[in-house]
């Protein structure tokens, strides 16, 4: 019997996407030691590195012409335009509690909301587009269930964070698809939206007001971090297989805990009957994609879609596009 080839993996791409993972986990931390700034001055300030990360991607002349096409067809559209405004409100709300969490004690919610994301996109998937779900996907929603069951049973409440999270994401999700906008040209246009808010509250904040706060440098590390991260996880998503970068985003909400915990938050008896179960779904929906014939990420519709932990979404190529390489 021939033994069975090694199946390559690209190692660059598997490091560079850990790395991502880590930074945007260092964000967090970091984003608990920002005294003197407002959490809207600093997810003001992460926008703007964004958007230069975002502008680096678009440099090469093809991605231009695609991002005109895109920007063409949406203005044309006041349908598509409101569905552009509606995102970019989704996507500020989604950076800004980021940064809301670490900087109020509330790191573990914001972990919560990340755990719970892929299994409620699997549910949107399966409610709204049809889509097949597999048995390890039921049991990854079954044991989540279990969790989110516990966190009631033991507050009585799931926090805000934990909602606007898992709640409002696939919504973004769910329209970008529904209207055909799921392409990183559309999120550059939200990013250039965001600008606008950002620009506010960046000319109001203490950075341009007043004498800038000891923890300056903080800020420029952290908004630093979150460019670096965007760049490096959009190489990732560029350089590994749809399937290996979909488990490796599993890795985040892990870090985010990790974090919640290194800022004080101090796990419990109680939090094992929470975490436990919904670990153990992330872990379901792992096994599944690596035993799956052909490893995807979670999809809507047939269109894979992925987050960061630094709330920021990456659309991942289509078949089209992977067959134009």
């Amino acid at each position: 019997m021939n033994p069975r080839p090694a199946i390559a993996i690209p190692v660059r791409g598997v490091v560079v996407s850990v790395i991502a993972s880590i930074l945007f986990g260092a964000v967090a931390l970091l984003g608990a030691r920002l005294d003197g700034f407002t959490s809207e001055e600093v997810t003001a300030w992460r926008v703007v590195f964004i958007v230069l990360a975002l502008a680096a991607v678009h440099i090469p002349r093809s991605q231009r012409r695609e991002f005109v096409a895109d920007a063409k067809r949406i203005v044309t559209s006041a349908t598509r335009i409101l569905v552009l405004l509606v995102c970019t409100t989704i996507m500020w709300f989604q950076l800004w509690v980021f940064m809301w969490g670490s900087a109020n004690g509330r790191s573990q919610d914001v972990a919560m909301g990340y755990f719970l994301l892929p299994l409620v996109m699997v549910l949107v998937g399966r409610v709204l587009f049809r889509d097949a779900m597999s048995p390890w996907q039921r049991a990854a929603v079954i044991a989540a269930a279990v969790g989110v069951l516990a966190q009631l049973v033991s507050t009585r409440s799931v926090g805000w964070p934990v909602l606007l999270i898992a709640g409002l994401y696939p919504v973004y999700f769910a329209l970008r698809r529904w209207f055909d906008m799921d392409t990183k040209h559309v999120f550059l246009m939200e990013a250039l939206l965001l600008l606008i808010p950002a620009a506010f509250f960046i000319g109001t904040g203490a950075f341009v007001t007043g004498t800038a706060p000891a923890s300056t440098p903080t800020l420029l590390v952290v908004v630093g971090l979150s460019g670096i991260a965007m760049t490096l996880y959009i190489m990732a998503s560029t350089w590994l297989p749809l399937g290996l970068f979909g488990l490796l985003s599993y890795l985040e909400p892990v870090l985010l805990l990790a974090a919640a915990v290194a800022l004080g938050y101090a796990l419990g008896l109680t939090d094992i009957f929470v975490y436990g179960p919904i670990l153990v779904a992330l872990v379901f929906l792992i096994v599944g994609g690596a035993r799956a014939k052909r490893g995807e990420p979670v999809t809507i519709s047939g269109q894979a879609v992925l987050t960061t932990t630094g709330t920021v979404p990456i659309v991942l190529p289509t078949a089209a596009e992977l067959n134009a390489k």
